[in-house]
């Protein structure tokens, strides 16, 4: 069998690190067989998580079949790179250059006892497996498709409902429901000759829910009652109780459900507990048994689903229905619309609730706008719950320093009802400040839980992941709480990792933002209320919880050197940490073992890394030391040879190590708000780049087009020579949102700027051409060049902006400018462009939101590139009356 030309290089590779051809072959199959058993593991750790919370045992297997199958994605992703690394120093030698290299030194080092690292890991993971295969067939997950039912739900209040009236009111009132009015809105509709039709139940008016739409029901909160409106023009609406698991949407739903007002105005209650499968002739048979009926005909012997939903529509004719749904997981619109046909056949007024945890069942289902977001109970009430939770039929009064001990305790719950029943249920077993003092100091996931309550209840959502997005999720424990993630800073975290499946026609980052969007229309992240107005994100305190829970052999958060802490160091496994203690602790801890598994490491603000930090961190792919107290870099980080991505930003490194460069793994480097003020010509060794950020000096680098998977270049100077003239762009397709490119007159020819390919690159949103020059004679001298050369720009579809600078052609606008070419073209702005006297724009005229022309002047290289000069009237008008 022929093998591929990847294969062919490799097995070449290892042949000239001393490997003979037999042996080469062999060493090629071990990896190949590895690289096999890869996703039969990856599956079988998504089976064994459903069995993680009610078996210690394959919790136990469950660390080790992750930690056997890290430790062969490590061992593959060194093969790889050395793979990478050897090909791109191999470009332009010749074989013996290639043999004399250091990258194949480093690679022999690799090779050497290579074939036993690869069958010692292929045999332990082997094993594991079919460890973990034995006890998940035992417990019957082996299944595909296997799932963890939630339990059902039923209408039946179990107790008081603490904090909820607003919230229920609210939803009662959009349910189409008048408060405490109905006597003055029948007295009202008397008066007025009106004669009252016997409804649904109560002698309700037939006008009465179009008079409470026009303004007779009470109005909560300033909203109007979107339910009551929407009932006089549709005969069913739907209203989604959304929120996260264990913040009470059930409960709240059943206090709505049994709430008095609520029964009188529908005819018929229903309530069907929906759970993980949406099964429409389950929930359409449940439907139906919950409407009293005449004879004993069961609904059994309705055997399709075509009979029960003719049976439904028949017996919901006629009728005012209030229908719950209660806990609705992922469905789709095929599903949904084939439920509701038979719903149709209500009487005008007829209502849906819904509850769920995802924002993508909300976005499906409602019918209208207003939906209720239910939050944590507020801070005095929730305590109020707890206190009774904890101390049950004893008297808090009993107990001062219990109540001090408690309000702590509470106010760590985020108001989650089921989180005060599950902390209030280990409190009351022991009525002691140790007990409640240890149940302080310790993380949620730490103590013991049932089923049912706060944990598994978030761990559901969890485990109804896809596998692509539970590592997402899980490696974002490590970050503290209240962590502001920065939305493309998180995407960029994930593919540093590995963690972003390519998908055709689609870079990474998009890829990464769409698992992003998914984890938050999960209520996994949610906006940053400090930053309502940035691209910022938090995890709620308890789903941070959940998130430690389910990693908490992978990922380790050293927050302080508390004797609780010590005893919990980071075990052998760990993958990823942030160290987040102070200076002193941090001295006084010295070094920590067990980092040659770590992929990510961060530090927090402000603190002193030492050296031998980075000497023991063969895998990392994250490094962050973002704001650490750092002037230099050690040399030792040059040889961290996987390196994908290195923070130091808002440090005081002003130079970077020479060696740097040879990292040819390196995808991300922040500089940002750093003592870095100029980048040495070597990045354009790191072939990998996607991303980079310094202050400045990038635009001037000789052979930046090698960087041809950058997406950050913000500023591109033209030069003369070979290295800066404008073909440099020409393979830089991934470049995103801005692009200013300076000194175009630089540029000789059309066929010269052509060689940019400007219209390839489809990610870039704002382009600037500017012809500034320090010669003040270039514009008499080249009008007609600056036109052909500007013909040869032809911008990519993409563009929403385009800004000309300095233009002094005699002929614009260009061939290009013209709508079918840029249809998302929003703003054209004309700058310092004296030599147009009168603009026609054919085709482009209507759909340019904004054309701005600036007064004739030359500015300096200074000048901002945001700046605009005061407009010339005169050439305003003129320019604007010929659109």
């Amino acid at each position: 069998m022929a093998v591929s030309m990847i294969q062919e290089y490799a097995i070449q590779l290892i042949m000239d690190a001393g490997v003979n051809a037999g042996e080469a072959i062999q060493l090629n199959k071990y990896i190949s067989d590895l690289r096999t058993s890869l996703p039969r593991a990856r599956l079988l750790i998504d089976r064994a998580e459903w069995g993680r919370l009610k078996s210690s045992d394959l919790a136990t297997l469950l660390s080790k079949l992750k930690d056997t199958t890290y430790d062969a994605e490590d061992l593959l992703r060194a093969f790889d790179d050395q793979l990478a690394r050897q090909k791109i120093e191999d470009e332009g030698r010749g074989r013996a250059g290639r043999i004399f290299s250091s990258s194949l030194n480093i690679f022999k080092v690799w090779i050497s006892g290579s074939s036993e690292r690869l069958t010692e890991a292929k045999e332990n993971l082997s094993k594991v497996m079919d460890e973990v295969e034995r006890v998940v067939a035992l417990m019957g997950l082996d299944v595909p498709g296997a799932q963890q039912l939630m339990p059902e739900t039923s209408p039946v209040l179990t107790g008081p409902v603490f904090g909820r009236d607003e919230e229920r009111d609210v939803a009662i009132e959009k349910l189409g429901v008048t408060i405490g009015r109905e006597e003055v809105r029948d007295l009202l509709i008397q008066q007025m000759g009106v004669p009252l039709v016997a409804g649904a139940r109560g002698g309700e008016s037939a006008l009465g829910n179009e008079r409470a739409a026009q303004g007779s029901a009470k109005r909560l909160k300033g909203e109007s009652s979107r339910g009551a409106e929407l009932t006089a023009t549709s005969n069913l609406s739907v209203l989604p109780i959304v929120g996260i698991g264990g913040v009470g949407k059930t409960t709240l739903a059943q206090y709505i459900f049994n709430d008095a007002r609520v029964e009188e105005h529908f005819s018929l209650m229903l309530w069907v507990c929906v759970s993980d499968i949406f099964d429409n002739k389950r929930i359409t048979k449940e439907i139906l048994e919950s409407i009293p009926r005449d004879g004993n005909q069961p609904f059994n012997s309705l055997g399709s689903l075509g009979a029960l939903q003719k049976e439904l529509k028949k017996r919901l004719q006629g009728q005012k229905f209030l229908l719950v749904l209660d806990d609705v997981w992922e469905i789709t619109k095929m599903k949904w619309e084939n439920l509701c046909a038979p719903l149709w056949h209500g009487h005008d007024g007829s209502m849906v609730l819904v509850t769920t945890r995802f924002q993508k069942v909300v976005d499906l289902v409602g019918t209208f706008k207003s939906i209720i977001p239910l939050e944590g109970l507020p801070t005095t009430v929730f305590r109020e719950f707890f206190s009774k939770c904890a101390f049950g039929e004893e008297h808090p009064g009993s107990y001062p320093q219990l109540q001090d001990i408690g309000h702590k305790i509470a106010d760590r719950l985020c108001g989650s009802p089921l989180a005060a029943k599950t902390l209030g249920r280990l409190l009351n077993m022991e009525l002691t400040v140790e007990r409640w003092r240890t149940i302080l100091n310790s993380e949620l996931w730490q103590l013991p839980h049932e089923e049912n309550e706060i944990l598994p209840a978030l761990q559901l959502t969890y485990l109804y992941l896809p596998d692509y997005l539970k590592r997402c999720f899980a490696v974002c424990s490590m970050f503290p709480k209240d962590y502001s993630f920065e939305r493309d800073e998180l995407v960029r975290f994930w593919v540093a990792q590995g963690l972003v499946k390519a998908k055709e026609n689609m870079r990474l980052e998009d890829v990464g933002l769409a698992y992003l969007d998914d984890l938050r229309s999960r209520f996994l992240f949610q906006n940053d209320p400090k930053s309502p107005e940035q691209d910022k994100y938090v995890m709620h305190d308890l789903i941070h919880d959940m998130a430690q829970s389910v990693s908490v052999d992978e990922c380790f958060l050293m927050q302080g050197l508390s004797c609780q802490n010590r005893r919990r160091m980071p075990p052998h496994t760990i993958r990823c940490m942030s160290v987040e203690v102070d200076n002193e602790a941090l001295s006084r801890m010295g070094g920590v073992d067990h980092l040659n598994k770590l992929n990510s490491l961060r530090f927090g603000m402000g603190l002193k890394v030492e050296d031998s930090w980075f000497k023991q961190l063969p895998n990392i792919l994250f490094l962050s030391l973002k704001g650490c107290k750092l002037e230099m870099l050690p040399e030792s980080i040059c040889e961290l040879n996987s390196l994908r991505y290195l923070d130091i930003s808002n440090t005081a490194i002003k130079e970077l190590p020479h060696k740097l460069w040879s990292l040819y793994t390196l995808q991300f480097l922040d500089a940002r708000c750093s003592g870095l003020t100029t980048i040495n010509q070597g990045v354009t060794k790191l072939v990998n780049l996607r991303w980079l950020k310094v202050r400045r000096g990038l635009d001037k680098l000789s052979g930046i087009g090698k960087l041809s998977s950058l997406q950050t270049l913000y500023k591109f100077t033209v030069g003369k020579r070979d290295g800066r003239k404008i073909g440099e762009l020409n393979g830089m397709n991934q470049l995103s949102d801005i692009l200013h490119i300076r000194y175009l007159s630089s540029v000789q020819s059309e066929e010269e700027a052509a060689e940019a390919r400007l219209v390839d690159k489809q990610y870039l949103k704002h382009l600037k051409l500017d012809w500034r020059h320090r010669d003040r004679d270039f514009m008499l001298r080249s009008r007609e060049k600056m036109s052909r050369v500007l013909e040869g720009l032809h911008p990519p579809s993409s563009i929403e902006s385009l800004t000309v600078v300095k233009f002094g052609g005699d002929n614009f606008p260009p061939s290009w400018l013209k709508q079918e070419n840029l249809p998302a073209l929003k703003t054209l702005s004309l700058q310092y462009c004296d030599g147009i006297k009168q603009l026609v724009l054919h085709g482009v005229g209507n759909e340019v939101e904004n054309l701005r022309t600036t007064a004739d002047a030359t500015p300096s290289d200074s000048t901002s590139d945001n700046s605009v000069q005061q407009a010339s009237q005169q050439q305003q008008r003129k320019c604007m009356s010929s659109l």
